[in-house]
């Protein structure tokens, strides 16, 4: 948590510090769910820090270790979804937007069998600006209607019918 606290007011240098401690210590009470959360958010202080490189290995390693399978399929999405969606944001910062795409659709995909709206939400903005920046309007559209779809799910609306199901960006 201290890592978190640090890594919001902007001391990336405490936040990685302590979420390297928080992720040896997860790590030795193999304590998987917390440490792949530990990850998601060392990777994005590291990505904040410049070191894309240990971001991307760190992520690719949680990745390999097949989340939504050995955490259950909801919790696993979740941060499977969050390294993919770090990993599109490295990607976009190092102007590979072929291969941020693929990463925002992959973590879409996985927080599709997720109930992380908001989560979903953000990616559907990210994905979006990344079409629309590229001259995809049509495609860009379908993304933001996507997230807002899922914000806008049955019982979260006050007037009128039920939302519409979204079409899947893609």
């Amino acid at each position: 948590m201290r890592g978190y606290v640090h890594a919001q007011n902007g001391d990336l240098a405490s936040a990685e510090t302590e979420l390297r401690t928080a992720r040896e210590m997860l790590t030795v009470q193999r304590a998987t769910l917390y440490t792949a959360q530990v990850e998601v958010e060392l990777a994005d202080v590291l990505r904040r820090r410049g070191q894309c490189a240990e971001a991307v290995a760190l992520l690719s390693g949680l990745l390999e270790r097949g989340l939504s399978t050995s955490l259950g399929d909801r919790r696993g999405s979740v941060h499977a979804a969050g390294a993919h969606r770090m990993l599109g944001l490295i990607a976009e910062d190092e102007g590979a937007d072929e291969r941020a795409e693929e990463h925002y659709v992959r973590a879409l995909a996985f927080l599709e069998r997720s109930e992380a709206a908001g989560d979903l939400a953000d990616l559907c903005r990210l994905l979006g600006d990344l079409l629309r920046r590229t001259g995809r309007m049509e495609a860009a559209l379908d993304a933001y209607r996507t997230g807002l779809g899922h914000r806008a799910a049955p019982g979260a609306t006050t007037l009128g019918p039920a939302a519409v199901p979204p079409r899947l960006a893609g």
